[in-house]
């Protein structure tokens, strides 16, 4: 047994890992060239990673020009990727081919499990090397890494199991070949290889360039590139076809569907840099993850420098993917130095001004689009009013709200224009979702006097609300907190104010709840419920404080108000009780207003049981 063998090590995919391989090689899905534009985006990240190490640690020579070459052979059925990139050591290999992210993955077999979702989109998930087994029957992946003075190789018949051994690769970079089944010997021929690479990978920055072993020699001599490998955020505008623009945007990003609108631009003034960016229509997996890695990548005079700087556009604004490219940075600029750099605040200043313009003109041009969009990324955008920055009364221009008086979405300006009251004030109230606000029984009084109040279920509004506080001479309030101040209010409760049965009723009441409620009161806001729970004045917003206590944050024990509704034949009959039978069902009051707010009871039996003997009363 020789060294190499002895070294040999046999892994196990991780489970996740192995339901993923199974679905993607025996999927029934037609449309598996996009194996090759996922092993070209990988090569092309590797030759871009190893630039950005080369220009950033001068010990590095790079004298060879970067390029993919794909080789294909009739005779032996396979068909080879390889990239003067970065490289990869053992343990490289082990991470980036034997594991995958678990959330993605399980998002992805969710999507294409049932055998209707789009295997086109299998690189959002991060999972795209593994498409390689949708036409090959094994894998052989030989790699060395830059600075490595070995090269490793990873093989795997996707079945299971793969192994890692020391090889014999002597060159910087990565050979990915795949033994080709039988029934996808079509990915064999020279001229549909080609036109898969023009499809999808035109605009990858790397030269790619396509061989064969049935090559003639002048053919073989000539090895013409591909691809236009072309800047095309440098091209002129007036020069660039949509399907163009739609192919770098597949390419460069993890979408993979064609892009809501393309924002293409040259800015020139104290800074000079091009921008190619774009409006997505569908939300990336990873939208809400907690890194919450932005979608940009960085140019330098055409030089990739980093993909991963938080400081290139706000983290709101994340899912916009595409190219900025400047001249004014050197380009041996480390990603440290990058990270608070006068020029890079600059061109993020200037990104946010032109994507919010963008996005407040869609809203004008096209609100089919405009909503679609605002549905999958208005949460996120609103993380922009919870900051301290310039630019809420632009997110304020488009940003849209469901209310309980108009059935379509309205903007801050709307409310106020055309719901505006005397209070002055922008009612809302907060919950999961729109049908189970309009039943809340705070919303009676509003809806019986048709006052407006936004229904707010993104949990992102119940942060920036109480912050900003206002909008224009319009205070936000919440209708679950404190006293309501509503017009014409006095001369309603002024009956129940004296009215000395009431009075009594609740001073019965706060003694009977007093380790239960804060205070108990006669309702304003109750006209067919019997009772509800609210916040205190200055307390936090109940929803809120569920919405902090299931993430895990601490939350002050603040006890609730409950107010009760004196004309509700439930009430009427608890007033009418004898004392010991006051004592025995009005906590019913308390449970029932429990029960509203979708909480569960300390005793449900008890409760029943109560109801029942009440009732029969």
């Amino acid at each position: 047994m020789t060294k190499q063998q002895a070294e040999k090590k046999t892994v196990k995919f991780e489970t996740e890992v192995s339901k993923l391989l199974d679905i993607v090689a025996n999927s029934l899905y037609t449309e598996k060239e996009i194996f090759l534009r996922e092993l070209i985006s990988n090569s092309s990240d590797a030759c871009e990673k190893f630039r950005y190490e080369s220009l950033s640690n001068k010990d590095i020579e790079n004298k060879d020009p970067f390029k993919i070459n794909i080789h294909i052979d009739k005779k032996n059925k396979t068909l080879s990727i390889t990239d003067n990139g970065i490289g990869m050591n053992e343990e490289d290999l082990q991470l980036n081919l034997g594991t995958i992210a678990k959330s993605g993955t399980e998002e992805f077999i969710k999507k294409i499990g049932d055998k209707k979702g789009d295997i086109s989109q299998i690189g959002k998930f991060g999972v795209g090397f593994y498409s390689s087994f949708m036409v090959a029957d094994q894998v052989l992946v030989r790699s060395k890494k830059y600075n490595s003075k070995i090269g490793n190789q990873w093989i795997s018949d996707g079945k299971g199991t793969y192994s890692i051994e020391e090889g014999d690769y002597k060159k910087r970079g990565t050979e990915i070949t795949l033994s080709i089944k039988k029934d996808d010997i079509d990915f064999l021929e020279k001229m549909k290889i080609e036109e898969i690479i023009k499809k999808y990978s035109d605009f990858v920055p790397i030269p790619i360039y396509l061989t064969s072993s049935e090559d003639k020699k002048e053919e073989k001599d000539k090895n013409e590139q591909i691809n236009s490998a072309e800047a095309i955020w440098l091209k002129d505008k007036s020069k660039i076809k949509n399907e163009d623009y739609e192919a770098f945007y597949k390419q460069g990003s993890s979408y993979y569907d064609n892009p809501l609108k393309v924002i293409h631009f040259k800015a020139e003034g104290v800074v000079n840099y091009s921008s190619l960016l774009f409006l997505p229509k569908s939300q990336p997996h990873d939208l809400y993850h907690p890194d919450r890695k932005n979608k940009l990548k960085l140019y330098v005079n055409k030089v990739f420098i980093s993909d991963k700087l938080e400081s290139l556009i706000p983290a709101w604004l994340r899912f916009i993917p595409g190219v900025v490219d400047t001249e004014d940075l050197s380009l041996n600029i480390s990603r440290e130095v990058l990270q608070n750099n006068a020029i890079i605040q600059k061109i993020n200043k200037g990104l946010t001004k032109r994507i919010l313009k963008e996005i407040k003109e869609l809203k004008s041009k096209n609100k089919e689009g405009f909503l679609e969009f605002w549905k999958n990324f208005g949460a996120v955008i609103k993380e922009g009013l919870y900051e301290f920055n310039d630019t809420h009364d632009q997110i304020f221009e488009f940003a849209v709200f469901n209310s309980s008086e108009d059935k379509n979405l309205i903007t801050l300006e709307d409310y106020i224009s055309n719901y505006s009251n005397d209070k002055k004030k922008i009612y809302y109230i907060s919950g999961e979702n729109k049908d189970n606000l309009l039943n809340s029984p705070q919303m009676e009084y509003f809806k019986k006097e048709k006052i407006n109040v936004l229904l707010i279920t993104d949990p992102v509004d119940e942060f920036w609300m109480p912050m900003k506080n206002k909008f224009k001479d319009y205070e936000f309030t919440s209708i679950t907190k404190g006293e309501i101040d509503v017009k014409d209010h006095e001369k309603n409760t002024k009956e129940n104010k004296n009215d000395k049965e009431d009075e009594n009723f609740i001073i019965h009441l706060k003694e009977l709840l007093k380790d239960k409620v804060k205070d108990v009161k006669i309702s304003k806001r109750l006209t067919s419920s019997a009772s509800c729970l609210v916040a205190d004045e200055n307390d936090m917003d109940m929803h809120l404080k569920k919405l902090m206590a299931a993430n895990n944050q601490n939350v002050n024990d603040e006890k609730r108000i409950l107010e009760i509704n004196s004309k509700h034949d439930l009430v009427i009959k608890m007033k009418s009780l004898k004392k010991e039978d006051k004592d025995k069902y009005s906590e019913i009051l308390f449970d029932h207003a429990k029960l509203m707010e979708g909480e569960n009871l300390d005793d449900p039996k008890k409760y029943t049981n109560l109801i029942s003997e009440l009732v029969s009363k």
